[in-house]
């Protein structure tokens, strides 16, 4: 099963644009502008890993009025190994969702041996690109369609931090209101896409089927429900940065799913959710309340987020991969201070 890539870096002479910049007059690929544009639309992130000048390159994205379509764009005279590191690092994404093109067969082979988890592509290939599955989402979301200006408005936020004292202080600035609700119909397109794309703030890796979700919503299948987390802040709207998963009886709660948004690692809104989560289940008076964890090798950082939020694991005897958390309710955490739940 081919995995979809959240971001496609591009090479740029012979690329992008027929010929070397810094060598004689160039002209950017028509037939490549309308794949950029086209994998954008899609939620699909472009960015760039190229040999050059970097103020002469960005001034041609510019007057070609493609600058603002690329996140990141990394030229320089250094390995593009290090440059798809830097992207990765800078947007938050796995080495395994970029996808990279050259007209080099050397730069793909090198990016091949030095990071093999991103899928290379020779620059003839770009016109073909929107017809493969490793760029085609089943459906398009409201918050894919708008991606790039998301990305965009978490640099903004980057960038205003650096003026404050501490992390906590800029956090409280940016005036942060989450909700939590069940799930409507509308929001299963990105409850599906939310279950595909997180991988590292994912408790227990489960993908559901659309046809799964429908019935949930429809039905409350097997006395399950599914519970949505919209963000915004100061800078704008995040839209919905995660899904959760619930079921219950008349005494047991137990939360069998819980994904976040890796754009919104850091913020203390896995927390949030979860401890709201729970303390509506407390206030419901479910005398047990529990949680399941699965690792999938990628996911660490949530089974720490049950670990610090006052819950206390045990582990599957047949399944070491498998824990069960029980909530212990005088040691719960508090919803973060500068998260205002709404």
């Amino acid at each position: 099963m081919n995995r979809l890539r959240k971001c496609l870096v591009w090479d740029l002479d012979n690329t992008l644009w027929d010929g070397v910049l810094l060598e004689e007059p160039v002209s950017v690929k028509p037939e490549v502008v309308d794949v950029i544009k086209e994998l954008d639309s899609r939620g699909i992130l472009n960015s760039i890993a190229s040999r050059g000048d970097e103020r002469l390159s960005l001034s041609n994205l510019e007057k070609n009025n493609l600058k603002e379509l690329f996140l990141v764009p990394q030229i320089n005279w250094q390995p593009k190994s290090q440059s798809i590191l830097k992207i990765s690092s800078e947007l938050n994404i796995s080495l395994d969702a970029i996808a990279f093109i050259d007209d080099d067969e050397f730069e793909l082979e090198q990016i091949s041996y030095m990071l093999p988890d991103v899928l290379t592509f020779h620059a003839e290939d770009a016109k073909n690109l929107p017809t493969y599955p490793d760029f085609s989402p089943l459906e398009i979301t409201a918050e894919a369609k708008e991606r790039r200006k998301l990305y965009q408005a978490e640099m903004q936020r980057k960038t205003a931090e650096e003026n404050f004292k501490s992390r906590k202080e800029f956090l409280i600035s940016c005036r942060m209101k989450l909700t939590i609700r069940p799930m409507k119909e509308d929001d299963i397109t990105r409850v599906l896409e939310l279950m595909t794309r997180t991988h590292q703030l994912n408790t227990t890796g489960i993908i559901l089927t659309k046809d799964e979700i429908k019935n949930i919503y429809q039905q409350g299948a097997d006395g399950k429900n599914i519970y949505v987390a919209d963000l915004e802040d100061r800078f704008g709207w995040y839209g919905i940065v995660g899904v959760a998963m619930c079921e219950a009886d008349k005494v047991l709660w137990r939360l069998n799913y819980l994904a976040i948004s890796c754009r919104v690692m850091g913020r203390g809104i896995e927390k949030a959710i979860l401890i709201t989560l729970v303390e509506k289940a407390i206030q419901n008076d479910f005398k047990s309340i529990e949680a399941e964890f699965i690792d999938t090798g990628k996911n660490k950082m949530m089974r720490g987020l049950y670990q610090m939020s006052g819950f206390v694991g045990e582990k599957n005897e047949s399944n070491s991969d498998r824990i069960k958390f029980y909530a212990v309710k005088n040691k719960l955490a508090r919803v973060p201070e500068w998260v205002q739940v709404l």
